[in-house]
């Protein structure tokens, strides 16, 4: 795991304290634990999937556990690491653009033989939006790890005007984090109707998040043409 240049690093402990105190305004609940007891109970890893639109919350919701996770070799990735190394999370660096082979290496490394919990956004991090990537397949085969889809919401919230319209939840929100039901490609399944299957279950969690915090409408994706700068949402 290459350490990020110190300016970053110090940018990363600021954005650490910032986040913290953001996080302790927030109700955070989690549904579905249940979801995840196989493979505590056989000491498996689990990989959690989820889009990259609600990845804010699956951070939030579990600092200080070891977890592994991926950052790019940007520059704003060299202060996302630092973050989430602040955060408790072990970082690999790489994308789907730059380095993501070597990063998948050193995450099995990481993760091979243990009951880590590790976690990547299957859309991740350009897109297109809610359709997954075949490289977490090389994770969970070489690690034997449980794969289970997370979507997470928030009461209050605010989608941003990015390819994947971000979201943030505002502080003292009333949020949830969902983990959906376990998944296993099947004997002889190809890869491409296994993904399309995960991409479905993704958005069932997803969509179950949003409804237990109210939220309606929400959007997949950004429109093809100039959209609005922002929307919130209520319940």
């Amino acid at each position: 795991m290459e350490n990020p240049p110190v300016g970053k690093t110090l940018l990363g402990f600021l954005l650490f304290l910032v986040i913290s105190l953001w996080r302790i305004s927030l109700r955070l609940r989690v549904h579905g634990d249940e979801n995840r007891e196989p493979a505590i109970r056989a000491g498996r890893p689990i990989l959690h999937l989820l889009w990259h639109q609600r990845l804010v919350l699956g951070i939030l919701a579990y600092p200080f556990r070891g977890a592994v996770t991926m950052a790019s070799r940007s520059k704003d990735g060299d202060i996302i690491a630092a973050f989430l190394k602040f955060w408790g999370f072990r970082v690999a660096r790489g994308s789907s653009s730059r380095g993501g082979r070597e990063a998948l290496s050193e995450m099995i490394e990481l993760v091979a033989g243990t009951a880590s919990w590790c976690a990547l956004t299957t859309d991740g991090p350009r897109g297109p939006a809610r359709k997954s990537k075949p490289g977490f397949l090389t994770l969970a085969r070489a690690t034997n790890a449980l794969m289970v889809p997370v979507g997470s919401s928030a009461v209050r919230g605010r989608f941003l005007n990015s390819w994947d319209r971000f979201f943030v939840p505002l502080p003292f929100s009333r949020c949830v984090l969902v983990h959906g039901p376990a998944l296993a490609q099947n004997p002889g399944e190809p890869d491409e109707e296994f993904l399309n299957r995960v991409d479905a279950a993704i958005d069932a969690a997803t969509a179950e998040a949003d409804r237990l915090c109210g939220v309606t409408g929400a959007p997949r994706e950004r429109a093809p043409r100039a959209g609005s700068a922002s929307l919130e949402v209520r319940s």
